[in-house]
């Protein structure tokens, strides 16, 4: 066999191996970032923090898109529905564990619709108040309410989201009475505004708040103070017991292809990683775990069991 021949065989052979490798290419276009939250609020933020990063590892831009309403039931029905070839992922929070505990005629199901990536950490609640409200602290707020039940009003993102839920079961434990104003989107506005007095918000959105002098920060739902907010007192120190966290993490649509899970699953835990995003998240009262598909798994059937009990226990009060 010629040299020239040799040449043309072996050159023939490459192509239904470079076609086929072209085939299996992941992604090929633009990854899509739903984020069922408003814009310019703390989940937006935090997405954008990771999408250059990820954009890196991914080879791909990555594109922030938010779909806000009705609890982040809007944008999270948007993903389920998106095209499963993996070029759709979502980054929502433990709303997607809880809205099923009050909105039982969802258009998808949680767990069979979407397939878990990564869960980026834990997030901590704090309890925020206006500065028009005349409170700085758990103390001063419970006698507040007792003395006046129903006259200070709490500003949720909508019923049977994790923060109605936490300040369902603050209420309980408490003894207090409360008036709840859900929102279809973000009530953040109206709380800087004095227009309603309470807010429980994420540790992130919290602190930027608190550092800003926008909100008063009164406390935060985590059994014990934190280290990277030792001066702020854990609401457990005026109610005994009471805890409540959320948590931030990826998925895609289910039926997307596994090669592709893994790929986006490989990225996320290489990007969340990465020490300075965690530094900077830290900032922000986040802690970081950066774990894959299977611990996220079972978070979400754990938390769906959970919220539900919040919910049948507080059915009382939950509108």
């Amino acid at each position: 066999m010629t040299l020239q021949r040799r040449g043309l065989l072996l050159a023939a052979s490459a192509i239904p191996l470079s076609g086929a490798a072209r085939a299996q290419a992941f992604p090929t276009r633009p990854v899509r970032m739903i984020v069922p939250f408003p814009p310019g609020g703390v989940v937006d933020l935090i997405a954008r923090m990771i999408t250059t990063p990820l954009s890196e590892v991914l080879g791909q831009p990555i594109v922030v898109e938010t779909r806000p309403g009705a609890g982040a039931t809007i944008g999270t029905a948007a993903a389920a529905t998106a095209m499963p070839d993996g070029h759709t992922i979502l980054f929502t929070s433990a709303a997607l564990a809880s809205a099923p505990a009050t909105m039982p005629q969802l258009s998808y199901d949680a767990m069979r619709d979407f397939a878990p990536l990564s869960l980026l950490g834990d997030v901590p609640l704090i309890l925020t108040a206006s500065p028009h409200l005349g409170v700085d602290n758990m103390a001063g707020l419970v006698a507040a309410a007792r003395a006046r039940p129903g006259a200070i009003s709490f500003a949720t993102p909508g019923n049977g989201t994790p923060i109605h839920l936490a300040m369902e079961l603050l209420q309980q434990q408490a003894g207090i009475r409360l008036l709840h104003v859900p929102y279809r989107a973000s009530p953040v506005p109206d709380v800087l505004a004095g227009r309603v007095d309470l807010h429980m918000d994420s540790g992130p959105g919290a602190v930027l708040r608190g550092r800003q002098g926008q909100v008063k920060l009164i406390g935060i739902a985590t059994p014990r103070r934190i280290a990277s907010l030792p001066d702020l007192p854990a609401i457990a120190e005026t109610v005994q017991g009471y805890t409540s966290t959320t948590w931030f993490a990826f998925f895609a649509p289910a039926r997307v292809p596994a090669p592709a899970l893994a790929t986006l699953s490989n990225a996320l835990i290489a990007v969340t990683s990465q020490p300075a995003l965690r530094a900077r998240l830290a900032e922000l009262g986040m802690e970081v775990q950066a774990t894959g598909p299977e611990v996220l798994a079972q978070l979400l059937r754990t938390d769906t069991e959970r919220f539900g009990a919040i919910a049948r226990a507080v059915a009382t009060r939950i509108e």
